[in-house]
Protein backbone atom coordinates (compact mmCIF):
# COMPACT_ATOMS: atom_id res chain seq x y z
CA UNK A 1 0.00 0.00 0.00
CA UNK A 2 1.51 3.30 -1.13
CA UNK A 3 1.23 6.26 1.22
CA UNK A 4 0.67 9.58 -0.50
CA UNK A 5 3.18 12.21 0.47
CA UNK A 6 1.79 14.80 2.89
CA UNK A 7 -1.88 13.74 2.51
CA UNK A 8 -2.61 14.79 6.08
CA UNK A 9 -1.28 18.29 5.35
CA UNK A 10 -3.00 18.44 1.96
CA UNK A 11 -6.39 17.68 3.54
CA UNK A 12 -5.74 20.11 6.40
CA UNK A 13 -4.91 22.87 3.89
CA UNK A 14 -8.07 22.10 1.89
CA UNK A 15 -10.22 22.26 5.03
CA UNK A 16 -8.62 25.54 6.09
CA UNK A 17 -8.83 27.08 2.61
CA UNK A 18 -12.59 26.46 2.32
CA UNK A 19 -13.29 26.73 6.05
CA UNK A 20 -15.16 23.42 6.08
CA UNK A 21 -14.53 19.71 6.30
CA UNK A 22 -18.01 18.83 5.09
CA UNK A 23 -17.49 16.93 1.82
CA UNK A 24 -20.88 18.07 0.48
CA UNK A 25 -19.94 21.73 1.01
CA UNK A 26 -16.44 21.13 -0.40
CA UNK A 27 -18.00 19.71 -3.55
CA UNK A 28 -20.23 22.76 -3.86
CA UNK A 29 -17.29 25.15 -3.42
CA UNK A 30 -15.17 23.17 -5.90
CA UNK A 31 -18.02 23.08 -8.46
CA UNK A 32 -18.32 19.30 -8.31
CA UNK A 33 -21.85 18.10 -8.88
CA UNK A 34 -23.10 15.17 -6.80
CA UNK A 35 -25.64 12.87 -8.43
CA UNK A 36 -27.39 9.81 -7.05
CA UNK A 37 -28.22 6.78 -9.19
CA UNK A 38 -28.43 3.05 -8.75
CA UNK A 39 -25.78 0.95 -10.49
CA UNK A 40 -25.60 -2.75 -9.67
CA UNK A 41 -22.32 -3.57 -7.92
CA UNK A 42 -20.93 0.00 -7.97
CA UNK A 43 -20.68 2.15 -4.87
CA UNK A 44 -19.76 5.33 -6.71
CA UNK A 45 -17.47 6.93 -9.24
CA UNK A 46 -15.99 10.20 -10.37
CA UNK A 47 -16.39 11.44 -13.92
CA UNK A 48 -15.18 14.54 -15.73
CA UNK A 49 -17.28 15.48 -18.77
CA UNK A 50 -16.51 18.58 -20.84
CA UNK A 51 -14.57 20.23 -18.00
CA UNK A 52 -17.41 19.60 -15.53
CA UNK A 53 -16.84 17.31 -12.57
CA UNK A 54 -19.40 14.82 -11.29
CA UNK A 55 -19.43 12.42 -8.39
CA UNK A 56 -22.00 9.67 -8.76
CA UNK A 57 -23.09 7.86 -5.61
CA UNK A 58 -25.20 4.73 -5.40
CA UNK A 59 -28.55 5.93 -4.06
CA UNK A 60 -29.22 2.56 -2.39
CA UNK A 61 -26.34 3.01 0.08
CA UNK A 62 -27.04 4.05 3.67
CA UNK A 63 -26.15 7.61 4.75
CA UNK A 64 -22.82 6.72 6.35
CA UNK A 65 -21.74 4.67 3.33
CA UNK A 66 -22.63 7.56 1.03
CA UNK A 67 -20.45 9.85 3.14
CA UNK A 68 -17.47 7.48 2.92
CA UNK A 69 -17.95 7.03 -0.84
CA UNK A 70 -18.23 10.80 -1.32
CA UNK A 71 -14.98 11.39 0.57
CA UNK A 72 -13.22 8.73 -1.52
CA UNK A 73 -14.53 10.09 -4.83
CA UNK A 74 -13.73 13.66 -3.79
CA UNK A 75 -10.13 12.50 -3.48
CA UNK A 76 -10.29 11.32 -7.10
CA UNK A 77 -11.92 14.58 -8.19
CA UNK A 78 -9.20 16.68 -6.58
CA UNK A 79 -6.12 14.59 -7.34
CA UNK A 80 -7.08 12.55 -10.40
CA UNK A 81 -9.39 14.82 -12.39
CA UNK A 82 -7.43 14.25 -15.58
CA UNK A 83 -8.30 10.55 -15.46
CA UNK A 84 -11.42 9.53 -17.34
CA UNK A 85 -13.54 7.18 -15.26
CA UNK A 86 -12.73 5.73 -11.88
CA UNK A 87 -15.07 3.20 -10.35
CA UNK A 88 -15.44 2.07 -6.80
CA UNK A 89 -16.48 -1.54 -7.21
CA UNK A 90 -17.97 -3.86 -4.63
CA UNK A 91 -14.49 -4.32 -3.19
CA UNK A 92 -14.04 -0.62 -2.29
CA UNK A 93 -10.27 -0.80 -2.83
CA UNK A 94 -9.97 -2.02 -6.40
CA UNK A 95 -8.81 -0.88 -9.86
CA UNK A 96 -5.63 1.17 -10.22
CA UNK A 97 -4.01 0.43 -6.87
CA UNK A 98 -2.01 3.65 -6.77
CA UNK A 99 -4.96 5.94 -7.55
CA UNK A 100 -7.27 4.03 -5.24
CA UNK A 101 -4.68 4.17 -2.47
CA UNK A 102 -4.49 7.96 -2.75
CA UNK A 103 -8.29 8.31 -2.77
CA UNK A 104 -8.57 5.98 0.22
CA UNK A 105 -5.97 7.93 2.15
CA UNK A 106 -7.70 11.21 1.29
CA UNK A 107 -11.03 9.77 2.47
CA UNK A 108 -9.54 8.63 5.77
CA UNK A 109 -7.93 12.02 6.42
CA UNK A 110 -11.15 13.89 5.58
CA UNK A 111 -13.27 11.48 7.63
CA UNK A 112 -11.15 12.34 10.70
CA UNK A 113 -12.82 15.76 10.67
CA UNK A 114 -16.33 14.25 10.67
CA UNK A 115 -18.38 13.37 13.73
CA UNK A 116 -17.32 10.16 15.42
CA UNK A 117 -19.49 7.29 14.24
CA UNK A 118 -20.48 4.45 16.53
CA UNK A 119 -19.00 1.05 15.89
CA UNK A 120 -22.51 -0.35 15.30
CA UNK A 121 -23.28 2.27 12.63
CA UNK A 122 -19.99 1.61 10.88
CA UNK A 123 -20.30 -2.16 11.24
CA UNK A 124 -23.80 -2.26 9.77
CA UNK A 125 -23.06 0.13 6.90
CA UNK A 126 -23.50 -1.05 3.31
CA UNK A 127 -19.78 -0.91 2.62
CA UNK A 128 -18.98 -3.73 5.02
CA UNK A 129 -16.19 -4.43 7.45
CA UNK A 130 -13.42 -4.59 4.81
CA UNK A 131 -13.80 -0.85 4.27
CA UNK A 132 -13.52 -0.16 7.98
CA UNK A 133 -10.45 -2.37 8.22
CA UNK A 134 -8.83 -0.54 5.30
CA UNK A 135 -9.59 2.84 6.88
CA UNK A 136 -8.18 1.60 10.18
CA UNK A 137 -4.96 0.52 8.41
CA UNK A 138 -4.49 4.04 7.03
CA UNK A 139 -5.02 5.53 10.47
CA UNK A 140 -2.39 3.16 11.89
CA UNK A 141 0.17 3.99 9.18
CA UNK A 142 0.49 7.61 10.29
CA UNK A 143 3.16 6.74 12.79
Amino acid sequence: MRKCKNMKLRVKNLVEKYNTSNPYVLCEKLNIEIRYFYYEGIKGFFRRILKRKYIIINEKLDEYSQLVVLCHELGHAIYHSSKNKLLMKINFFNYNPELESEANEFAVELMKYQEEVSYETARSCDLGLQVLEEMKRYKNIEG
